[in-house]
């Protein structure tokens, strides 16, 4: 006590201040106990959300995938066991350790690996689609150097078996497992089925990892497509031959059954590593037949002489002047090689695809008609394939036809088309006069997918037989004999479309070469259709080029099939 102060008043003094430091401590218990109050029953929800944000993790993983197959069971996609290898960020050891085994192991940049694990994250995707072996020796490495924050989750990998073949029809899928091109694309949806939901939960230590499944997936279904792997090799094999054979820019076949609409293959030379997409280029990726537009040149002469033959305008042994040259609103249209052929029967038009006689023809048909056919047989509109991509094509309106029109669209010349549009078309003429839908699947899961559907009659049996033996004609002595096949009966048309460049109209030296043909004449089995770009060999004709790769692929193709002689049936 201070010396100036009394007894009595120095224990006042001491007792005040107890209980300013008992208020005080009663004051910060209250405060205590409020807060406690608050976190542990007003905002228990959040700070438990919180908790378990940080200790767990909900992962949507895709279950199997359905496999696709040809028609007959060959599988050509399907999946394999993997692993997903995910990193936790703040719990993780020796991450300069990690990086290098990661980027070693996965073929990955250490920069990038570095972007990933460096993330601030409890859960960062490194891998989603690693193989097993793979995956094993990651875990192994990481052990050994006693590197941490390594998350292995079980899932599946996309595997090609065929590797290139039908790339461009098949398509791939993405890292998240979902289809981007092709029939992966189109039918990703029944494909994918439904995803496994797992929890991924932060072990007491932050270091190791349990998994726990919340929703069970269910696998995608499996796919038959209509093609047949042992064609579609023939076809990619034949076409990658006559491309490089005739120096062509690119080329494509499709291979249809003209009574169903089922496309037995569609080949292209341009292809690509399915296993190995990445690599892949856009052009590449393409998938020309129903993408790529070209002028059908003089294999639009089968039509425009069905068309005449189902309005009456004509018969087969009609006389016409073929001479060349014939002038329309100012300009002239030569015949081939400008020949003069005189005085010519209809028959004769078609078998030797003579331009001026094929014109007059059409004249009298007229526009309305031969437009109004051209509609019914689909061209300017996309067919339905079940192909992503398909281009429809270009037919304009009648309305909107110059003086030029009739006589340039009676030969193939003004009109874009793509080769399942043409295809189609011509196995109207094949199967008598029914215009198909194009299919590429047979089947989905248990259910039929791919029954014949006929769009529309689109003419008379009668008149589909006259053109199918004067198609007949073209190859046995016309424009189209390399494609012939003694015994077989092959029919068909030929095409050299001059291309046009925009801003320089048809340019010299530039040809789309195609042939589009079926066999046998009657009740045909097969329809091929082979298209070059640019065929830089001489001659460039449809018959010697695409004509030739016909012969070469279907000749192989009835031997693989087991296809008889006509006079062996």
């Amino acid at each position: 006590m201070y010396p100036f102060m009394t007894q009595e008043k120095g224990y006042k003094m001491i007792k005040r201040r107890g209980r300013i430091v008992g208020a005080v401590l009663i004051l910060c218990l209250v405060v205590l106990v409020a807060r406690l109050a608050q976190l542990q029953i007003l905002q228990h929800g959040e700070w438990a959300a919180l908790a378990a944000s940080i200790q767990e993790r909900t992962v949507k993983l895709d279950p199997r995938r359905g496999t696709i197959y040809d028609r007959n069971g060959t599988p050509l996609a399907f999946d394999v066991k993997a692993a997903a290898i995910a990193i936790d960020s703040y719990n993780m050891t020796r991450p300069v350790t990690l990086s290098q085994i990661l980027s070693e192991e996965l073929g990955m940049s250490r920069d990038e690996v570095e972007r990933l694990i460096y993330r601030p994250s409890y859960f960062t995707w490194i891998d989603r689609k690693v193989d097993l072996e793979t995956a094993e020796r990651i875990r192994d490495r990481a052990d050994a150097a006693d590197a941490n924050g390594l998350i292995f989750v079980d899932t599946w990998k996309r595997c090609y078996p065929q590797r290139d073949l039908a790339s461009n029809l098949i398509g791939f899928v993405g890292v998240d497992g979902h289809g981007l091109e092709g029939i992966e694309l189109r039918y990703d949806d029944e494909l994918s089925g439904t995803p496994t939901v797992l929890r991924v939960v932060r072990g007491a230590d932050g270091r190791t990892y349990h998994t726990e499944t919340i929703e069970e997936g269910t696998p995608g279904e499996d796919i038959y497509l209509t093609i047949d792997a042992r064609l579609q090799f023939v076809c990619e094999d034949e076409i990658d031959s006559g491309v490089s054979r005739y120096r062509a820019n690119t080329g494509f076949i499709v291979l249809l059954d003209p009574g169903t609409g089922e496309i037995l293959a569609m080949a292209q030379d341009r292809r690509y590593d399915l296993n190995d997409f990445s690599r892949s280029t856009p052009a590449e990726r393409k998938n020309l037949p129903v993408s790529f537009l070209f002028e059908p040149g003089s294999t639009f002469k089968a039509f425009t002489g069905l068309a005449a033959l189902e309005a009456g305008v004509v018969a087969v042994d009609d006389e016409f002047d073929g001479s060349d040259g014939i002038v329309i609103a100012g300009h002239t249209i030569h015949n081939s090689e400008n020949e003069s052929f005189g005085t010519v029967t209809f028959r004769e038009i078609i078998q030797n695809s003579i331009n001026t006689g094929m014109i007059r023809v059409a004249q009298l048909l007229g526009e309305e008609r031969l437009h109004d056919f051209l509609v019914e047989l689909g061209f300017g509109e996309k067919t339905g394939i079940e192909l992503p991509g398909e281009e429809a094509g270009i037919l304009r309106d009648v309305e909107d036809w110059s003086a030029l029109a009739l006589a340039s669209t009676a030969i193939g010349q003004s009109v874009g088309v793509t080769g399942i549009q043409l295809a189609r078309a011509m196995a109207a003429i094949a199967n008598g006069g029914k215009l198909l839908k194009p299919n590429i699947v047979l089947w989905i899961g248990d259910g039929r997918e791919g029954e014949p559907k006929v769009i529309r009659e689109i003419a008379s049996e009668e008149g589909c037989a006259t053109m199918r033996g004067l198609l007949r004609l073209v190859v046995e002595r016309g424009t189209a004999m390399p494609a012939d096949m003694p015994g077989f009966d092959v029919a068909g048309k030929t095409g050299t479309a001059q291309k046009a460049v925009p801003g320089r109209g048809y340019v010299p030296g530039k040809y789309t070469s195609l042939f589009c043909g079926f066999l046998p004449k009657d009740d045909p089995e097969y329809l091929a259709l082979v298209v070059l770009d640019e065929v830089k060999t001489t001659p460039v004709w449809g018959g010697a080029t695409a004509g030739t790769i016909f012969h070469d692929a279907l000749s192989r193709i009835a031997l693989i099939s087991h296809l008889a002689p006509v006079a062996e049936r």
